[in-house]
């Protein structure tokens, strides 16, 4: 190990995260997962992650829920027939985006198995009923009656550095006191805009609807009288100033245009609370042991999370 360096490399990448039933996942696995997971989710969750999609490819296993060969060529050809591409097409595709046919095939044939587990476990257990849909109408939709619309002009700043921020900060502060002292708002835009869609259109976003506004300027637009422009409002986005011009109500939603739309919400929703349950369930039955949360947790202990 010590003439090597690459020895101990390789011992530190072999190192145990966690054992599912009878499988070892090792470090290499949780880069792997690691990779395909997107940036900003921390270790500890990911380390979770992984163990349920372990275990669920170890139910699709056992369910003999895998599909063969031809059924992922068949997949594939239906794929691109859609998108009216050939398999050169494809590779290429693949090629430029350092993924390999095998590794292709292989995300697919994943993705029909887990299509499979859904359909067996999870949506067959599904039920929607014409009076939650009708009960739900006449509670979030007859009771509330048509949704408002704002029609808004805004200036934003994007967040940056913490240094940034307070510079912007500053800024928006100094745009809120010329305003009061009487300079339109659209020359306001115009004079301290970033960006230059917005000062072409003198930061004008037309009518949102209020459902379609982020939280913090849902909640300035109520307040705010016809014309009045807002403090500097700060969201995860970054600073906003808006004016409001115009309020309206849309007009109400008819049961029959509705009803659609109430299915699909009652369905994601029922949908989310069986899976997050059958979930739970699973690994409630699964023998999990976990030796690593992230690189800040790691002990030569063992932790246990479940043994059964």
């Amino acid at each position: 190990m010590l003439l090597d360096p690459s020895l101990a490399r390789a011992k530190i990448i072999d190192r145990i995260v966690a054992i599912v039933n009878d499988e070892i996942i090792t470090l290499s696995d949780f880069e792997d997962f690691k990779k395909n997971a997107g940036p900003g989710v921390p270790e500890k969750r990911l380390v979770d992650l992984l163990i349920e999609d372990r275990l669920t490819k170890q139910i699709t296993k056992k369910l003999n829920l895998t599909p063969t060969a031809e059924e992922v060529t068949k997949r594939i050809n239906t794929i691109l027939s859609q998108e009216g591409l050939t398999q050169k097409d494809l590779k290429e595709f693949l090629r430029q985006r350092g993924i390999s046919y095998s590794q292709y095939r292989k995300n697919i044939e994943q993705s029909i198995e887990q299509e499979r587990l859904l359909e067996r476990e999870i949506r067959s257990a599904i039920s929607i009923k014409e009076e939650d849909i009708r009960a739900y109408y006449y509670q979030e939709i007859k009771r509330k009656g048509g949704e408002k619309s704002y029609h808004i002009r805004q200036l934003f700043f994007p967040r940056g550095t913490k240094e940034d921020r307070e510079k912007k900060l500053a800024v928006a502060k100094k745009i809120f006191e010329e305003h009061q002292k009487g300079i339109p708002f659209e020359k306001l835009v115009q004079k301290y805009s970033e960006d230059e869609t917005e000062k072409e259109n003198l930061g004008d976003l037309g009518f949102v609807s209020e459902k379609d506004l982020i939280p913090e300027l849902r909640k300035a637009a109520k307040r705010l009288r016809l014309n009045e422009l807002s403090r500097p409002i700060e969201t995860a986005a970054g600073i906003h100033l808006i004016e409001l011009l115009k309020v309206q109500k849309e007009e109400e939603e008819s049961y029959q245009d509705a009803k659609d739309s109430i299915y699909r919400t009652l369905y994601e929703k029922e949908f989310k609370r069986i899976l997050k349950n059958w979930v739970k369930s699973k690994k409630e039955g699964a023998y999990i042991k976990i030796l690593w949360r992230g690189r800040k947790s790691f002990s030569p202990f063992s932790t246990f999370s479940k043994e059964k």
